[in-house]
């Protein structure tokens, strides 16, 4: 079973097909013991998420909610975030340079690899979010 994560936020705005959520972004060394004595952990940021929900109408403005992920879930999103377009680039840019000794060919080939990337993420982003949705549940 894989640990789920959990963040308390409130609703902000709803949508037809999703729930805006504000939920507090903390300073990462919020959790420490020297907290009340240090002065970087006041800093928080307020943050927006929009989670899809196929009846937002069961929510209202205002009212507190539990954003539910599962570390799997993360672990994915992190790597078709950052991991799989470092490996592509990084193969593109070797591959080039290795084969055609142009590092200036191979410098834009790793860009033009990074728009295809995009572009397909842009494309393609229901195959990606249903895997990766968030889920929001009511705090009772």
């Amino acid at each position: 079973m894989s640990c789920q994560i959990k963040h308390t936020g409130t609703v902000v705005a709803l949508k037809s097909d999703a729930v805006v959520v504000c939920t507090e972004q903390y300073a990462a060394c919020a959790g420490c013991a020297s907290q009340a004595s240090c002065t970087l952990s006041s800093e928080k940021k307020d943050r927006l998420i929009v989670v899809k929900h196929p009846q937002p109408t069961l929510f209202s403005v205002g009212e507190k909610v539990n954003l539910v992920s599962t570390q799997k879930k993360i672990y994915a999103a992190v790597a078709v975030a950052y991991v799989l377009p470092l490996i592509g680039i990084m193969a593109v840019v070797v591959g080039c340079v290795t084969w055609l000794n142009n590092e200036i060919i191979a410098a834009l080939m790793g860009l033009l690899f990074c728009g295809l990337y995009a572009l397909l993420l842009y494309l393609l982003p229901k195959r990606f979010t249903q895997k990766l949705q968030i889920e929001i549940t009511k705090i009772v």
